[in-house]
């Protein structure tokens, strides 16, 4: 697989994939992972994908909305190095994306993405302090799809 192969393959499955995979580091130094909500999925958050499609035209930008007072922003601001899984095990395919998240301190697009229900997250709505975005742009990808192995990094 070429390169342009490999993003058509990660964009698709951040289309579909309704969670991700996140791994930070934690005090000791080990990986920390936890499920995360797929804001791209066009199923499962379809306001929210239109949305950050309008906002970033790179594909493969990973937004992450999270509380402040999460572990995973702790984890962050001491060591911003993260990696983001997305698959679809029925088919065998999945996609790894590293580089370092970035917080992400835009009201609007916090207003823009908003979805109801998230209040039982972040109580005083888009606004609210404990609500936070982090972005991943990825700077290596590994694809794992066709029975085989792909990776490739990123120009950034």
């Amino acid at each position: 697989m070429d390169e342009k192969e490999i993003k058509e393959v990660a964009k698709e499955l951040m289309l579909k994939a309704p969670v991700g995979y996140m791994a930070s580091i934690d005090e000791n130094g080990f990986p920390h992972i936890r499920a995360i909500e797929n804001m791209k999925s066009v199923e499962k958050f379809p306001h929210t994908a239109k949305v950050l499609s309008k906002y970033d035209q790179d594909d493969l930008n990973v937004y992450i909305s999270t509380n402040t007072s999460s572990m995973k922003v702790k984890q962050v601001k001491k060591n911003s190095a993260i990696s983001i899984y997305f698959c679809l095990p029925n088919e065998y395919k999945g996609i790894m994306l590293q580089g370092n998240a970035e917080f992400i301190d835009d009201i609007e697009l916090k207003k823009k993405i908003w979805t109801e229900g998230w209040e039982r997250y972040y109580p005083k709505g888009y606004s609210d302090p404990d609500f936070t975005i982090l972005r991943l742009k990825p700077i290596y990808l590994k694809t794992w799809y066709k029975s085989g192995i792909h990776d490739f990094a990123t120009s950034d």
